[in-house]
């Protein structure tokens, strides 16, 4: 065979007849258009529908409605079968139009069509297409009705019959009620359009059986984002009477400035109260942008729980970030927790928020995350760690930094390594070392922190608060019952860890004081304790003569001699008889659980049970403490005492069988809906009795009358929606005025 055979090139065609052993190869040229195609369109061309279009769908002079909506429907349903788009057209007396939507003459706005800038054009061509329908009285039943008294099925232009082409027509998109809620939920729900379109394509068969385009969903979506921006402040007021009608115990304020728009807003639902009792001691505070259509930087106080896991105390949307406005939402914080029980903050290293804390938690520990002090010179830092890399800068550093037990061995260590590196002239080292008070763990060795060392916490929800529940779109309202959606997933974790956590524990030794930690602790601060317990079997115990008796001192197998903290030996006291412990590196007292150290000497003096006058309570199993009011930020049960997703699944096991049973022929169907449509109109208006009872009156902190439906229709910048002048009410959440509102003049006009 040649290998040549059945190739075909260019070339092929140039090969002469005369070749012996070479088979030709003719190639066939592209298809061209008929000559009928390129001829001017005969402008009296008549198109009609299908001659296979069932009877029982075109329209006949004659035939009979019962009302003008079931004649429209039944037009509608012709036109998409024979593929134009029909429109409601002229009514006069007892007459009426449907009229194919090309009817008329599209005339360019500006008369000069050398001026229009696109070239997309009017689809009108005075199309003729139409039924005349006709009201009169029926002879036998008196009863109204719509007759088709002119029929004109004739186009002038080219039908559309595919489904494909006439689902870009505007008259046979899918206006299912059912289905565009469902596409409403999962937007709302910020679930991607590519996502919207898979999932109801998975319910309708295919893409051929789906009357909505990917524009249809983008004007949705956008359509739904400017109904959810419009007179968001109301909305979000409405919010928080419900919050405060499921549970009283629910708090808020706001702050105005001086042209009565809110500028600041603080709020806290019964569950962080709750959790401020029980896990308050300690807390960070930190500031995030992105979160909201307005730019206004959310703040969260952010705790720890006795699972180890985030919890919030409180959140609040300020209008900038000077010393006033963070002045007044500790105010607001600490009159909603009424008793402050803060006994250490963790922030950034924002003066202004430094002066503010000074100022309203007075005594309480601040303590600088050391994390973003060193960050900020982390340029200058990097060309050091790169300059001096033989000779372990870093890690001489970060031991400098860690390490040291008291403020004067810091110095020294600190003076050392400026000595060592011949840094004394360096300006970044100069600058951590003034703010050493501020962020090195030495100068708060005998402060309670709580495991609190950086502004991580506050971060970490911050992240997840923006990556899955808020955006930079998210109108007030919206922010705010995404905030109790987030509540709701911690408690869910918890929930989770509080079951887990009722089986009983396996300890890895058999020393009596592990198995009562195991019993005592929740999971995670159990595996924290015996993670401490295995690693002290790397440190040797001696006794401290020199100290005497009760005095031990502890070091580790392993020393180091790259740096001088490597070989230090730690100081315990340790009395069996008195029950009376402690380490010099005071972990216990700064975090509230036991070191290495105290863990070590406990298994030399064999110890049995732990005094519980060491045992933190905020890391037990039962940590909860009781308070005078409920933690139950919704109302999930009824007066009987069943939960909605009960009665949920009662009634949808019995709507299943009634559905199923309709659906087998029209009369059980006809009768089902017409049951269903008069149960529906009995109940509807009974008062529920799970979620809020509706109350015309919002309360604030101290009880006063806050906004009411209507008092205000000002968004957040103080653009007005209302038809009328309307003001607050005097007697508004309002602390002091302020005329900073420098972020409120960012508001999209979509809000308007």
């Amino acid at each position: 065979m040649n290998i040549d055979e059945g190739i075909h090139t260019p070339h092929a065609s140039s090969m002469t007849e005369g070749e012996e052993g070479c088979s030709r190869n003719i190639i066939t040229p592209p298809a061209t258009v008929d000559p009928s195609d390129i001829q001017t369109p005969n402008p009296g061309h008549i198109y009609t529908h299908r001659d296979d279009m069932d009877e029982a769908w075109i329209p006949r002079v004659g035939r009979c409605f019962k009302s003008e909506e079931e004649a429209h429907e039944f037009y509608c349903t012709y036109a998409e079968k024979a593929g134009f788009e029909p429109k409601k057209a002229n009514k006069s007396g007892n007459t009426r139009y449907f009229r194919c939507n090309r009817f008329g003459k599209g005339e360019y706005y500006k008369k000069d069509e050398a001026e229009r800038k696109t070239g997309k054009t009017s689809k009108k061509t005075s199309c003729l297409a139409m039924i005349k329908l006709k009201f009169r009285r029926d002879e036998e039943s008196n009863e109204k009705v719509a007759e088709i008294e002119q029929v004109r099925l004739d186009h002038n232009h080219v039908l559309l019959p595919k489904p494909t082409e006439t689902k870009q027509m505007r008259a046979h998109k899918n206006k299912d009620p059912l289905l565009l809620d469902y596409v409403d939920d999962l937007q709302a729900n910020d679930v991607p359009n590519h996502c919207v379109r898979n999932i109801i394509r998975g319910m309708h068969g295919g893409e051929e059986n789906i009357a909505m385009t990917d524009k249809d969903l983008e004007n949705r979506r956008a359509a739904n984002m400017r109904a959810e921006h419009a007179n968001d402040v109301n909305k979000l007021m409405e919010f928080f009477k419900d919050c405060e009608a499921e549970n009283p115990q629910f708090r808020w304020e706001a702050k105005l400035d001086t042209n009565g728009c809110i500028h600041s807003i603080f709020w806290s639902h019964a569950s962080m109260q709750g959790d401020y009792i029980d896990f308050g001691d300690a807390m960070t505070f930190d500031t995030t942008y992105k979160t909201n259509i307005y730019d206004k930087p959310l703040a969260m106080f952010v705790g720890s729980d006795h699972h180890l896991h985030n919890t919030v105390f409180g959140c609040a949307l300020l209008g900038d970030e000077k010393q006033e406005t963070f002045e007044w939402v500790f105010k607001a914080f600490k009159k909603c927790m009424v008793k402050n029980r803060t006994k250490c903050i963790l922030t950034d290293e924002d003066t202004a928020m430094e002066a503010a804390i000074k100022k309203e938690f007075p005594g309480i520990t601040h303590k600088i995350c050391r994390w973003h002090v060193v960050n900020r010179l982390s340029s200058e830092l990097n060309k050091l760690y790169e300059r001096y890399k033989k000779r372990d800068f870093k890690q001489k550093f970060n031991s400098v930094l860690n390490h040291p037990l008291t403020p004067w061995e810091f110095e020294a260590a600190w003076n050392n390594l400026i000595a060592e590196f011949k840094l004394e002239e360096n300006t970044a080292l100069q600058s951590l070392y003034d703010q050493r008070k501020r962020y090195i763990p030495v100068y708060f060795k005998g402060d309670y922190c709580g495991r609190m060392a950086s502004t991580q916490r506050s971060e970490s929800t911050n992240f997840i608060m923006k990556k899955c529940f808020v955006g930079k779109k998210t109108a007030l309202h919206r922010f705010a019952k995404q905030v109790l959606n987030f509540l709701h997933t911690r408690r869910m974790k918890e929930g989770a860890e509080t079951y887990h956590g009722t089986s009983k524990t396996l300890t890895k030794t058999k020393w009596e004081f592990e198995i009562q930690m195991g019993r005592i602790y929740s999971r995670n601060v159990f595996k924290d304790f015996e993670t401490k317990l295995f690693e002290c079997t790397a440190y040797k115990i001696e006794d401290d003569t020199d100290a005497g008796r009760n005095y031990y001192l502890i070091c580790h197998t392993h020393k180091t001699t790259k740096i001088c903290w490597g070989q230090h030996k730690f100081k315990v006291r340790a009395d069996k008889e008195k029950y009376d412990f402690s380490c010099e590196c005071r972990e216990w007292e700064h975090t509230g659980l036991f070191c290495v150290h105290l863990l070590r000497t406990f298994i030399h003096i064999q110890i049995d049970k732990i005094p519980a006058k060491y045992i933190f309570k905020r890391y037990t199993k039962s940590a909860r403490r009781d308070v005078a009011f409920s933690r139950e930020d919704k109302i999930l049960t009824g007066d009987d005492g069943n939960t909605k997703n009960y009665r949920t699944k009662l009634l949808l096991k019995k709507s299943t069988k009634v559905v199923q049973a309709g659906s087998m022929s029209k009369a059980a169907f006809e009768r089902a809906i017409e049951g269903m449509d008069s149960v529906f109109n009995e109940i509807k208006d009974i008062p529920h009795d799970i979620g809020p009872k509706k109350n015309t009156t919002g309360r604030n902190t101290t009880g006063q009358e806050t906004y009411r439906q209507g008092d205000s229709d000002e968004d957040m910048c103080g653009h007005n929606e209302g038809t009328q002048e309307i003001g607050q009410t005097s007697n508004a959440v309002v602390t002091e005025n302020n005329p900073c509102h420098d972020h409120l003049n960012m508001a999209s006009g979509e809000v308007n």
